[in-house]
């Protein structure tokens, strides 16, 4: 496929905002300034930034909790995930949630649950709207190969296939759910393409490492999805590169082998396929890089000078 210079600077400059994100989420755990646990997807970002390259406005994207940076892709403000994930009151969610009920409204992003795939329906929500809107929009939703073993999955499936609903399911396959292996897990090798044919659906398995094949993947089923031919699964195989969550050592896993999977590096990958192609050079690479965390230092002062929520806020915004 051709691509325009616009085009890759825009797919790389999404792409390595992820990447920083899920970077300075780490950074500012290990400074105590996160509640909770927060679960890095460095590594990952090629999957949500490739697949989201093929949005247009009025789509809806239910994301999940690797890498949660995702949002900032779909146009996220830096403060407000920033706030979020600091559990400030000028969080995108009040700083209620944290890092697991990120989301944005008015950019599409539906939210989640920290349940892994409970809600997953509520992408099927979404994309019954738009059918009975009229609209060729589409719903995307990213879930893990471990989630893809709930029954929720499976009925959220089930229903959109049924109904023909503009769905795009997205399975980031990182080939462990917490500390179980999808090999151990999953009866079939790729659990998101491998179950689509028992709902008639149409799927691609691609290299989730390589941002450019997963949009051309992506666009490819987008494409049939908007045409009215009902939803489709792309199973995106990446790895999981660091633990579960923050804190976890991954001693259930063989080191050499993360090690290997963290040379196949998707940012490394774009960058120095920009460099060949001479759409960009290393140190145009290094501007953009440079800008990006200055904007992320200035977002993380405004969320650190951020009040907390009272507890009054607890009962703000129960019902609609």
């Amino acid at each position: 496929m051709q691509y325009t210079a616009e085009f890759l600077k825009t797919i790389y400059r999404d792409l390595l905002s992820v990447r920083l994100f899920e970077e300075k989420q780490v950074e500012v755990y290990a400074l105590g300034k996160v509640p909770g646990h927060i679960h890095s997807g460095i590594g990952e970002e090629a999957v949500c930034t490739g697949v989201m390259a093929t949005r247009k406005p009025g789509d809806w994207f239910k994301i999940s909790h690797r890498p949660v940076g995702a949002g900032l892709v779909l146009g996220a403000p830096l403060e407000t995930m920033f706030a979020e994930l600091m559990g400030k009151a000028t969080g995108n969610a009040k700083g209620l949630g944290g890092v697991l009920h990120m989301t944005s409204l008015e950019h599409g992003m539906v939210g989640f649950s920290g349940t892994l795939g409970s809600d997953i329906a509520v992408a099927d929500g979404a994309a019954l709207s738009i059918q009975m809107a009229g609209t060729d929009n589409v719903s995307y939703v990213f879930y893990g190969d471990g989630t893809s073993n709930r029954g929720p999955v499976h009925e959220a499936m089930n229903l959109a296939a049924i109904w023909k609903l503009p769905v795009l399911f997205v399975c980031n396959n990182n080939q462990y759910a917490i500390s179980t292996p999808s090999s151990f897990s999953s009866p079939v090798e790729n659990p998101g393409a491998d179950r689509a044919a028992a709902y008639g659906m149409p799927s691609r398995v691609v290299d989730g490492l390589d941002v450019l094949a997963v949009y051309e993947a992506a666009q490819e089923l987008v494409d049939g999805i908007r045409a009215g031919n009902g939803p489709a699964v792309l199973d995106c195989r990446t790895y999981r590169v660091r633990g579960h969550f923050e804190g976890d050592q991954a001693k259930y896993r063989d080191a050499a082998v993360t090690e290997e999977w963290k040379k196949k590096d998707c940012v490394k990958k774009l960058e120095g396929y920009l460099i060949q192609q001479g759409v960009m050079t290393g140190d145009e690479l290094e501007q953009v890089r440079g800008e990006i965390l200055e904007k992320m230092e200035a977002a993380i002062a405004f969320a650190d000078a951020s009040p907390e929520p009272t507890p009054e806020d607890l009962f703000k915004n129960l019902y609609v």
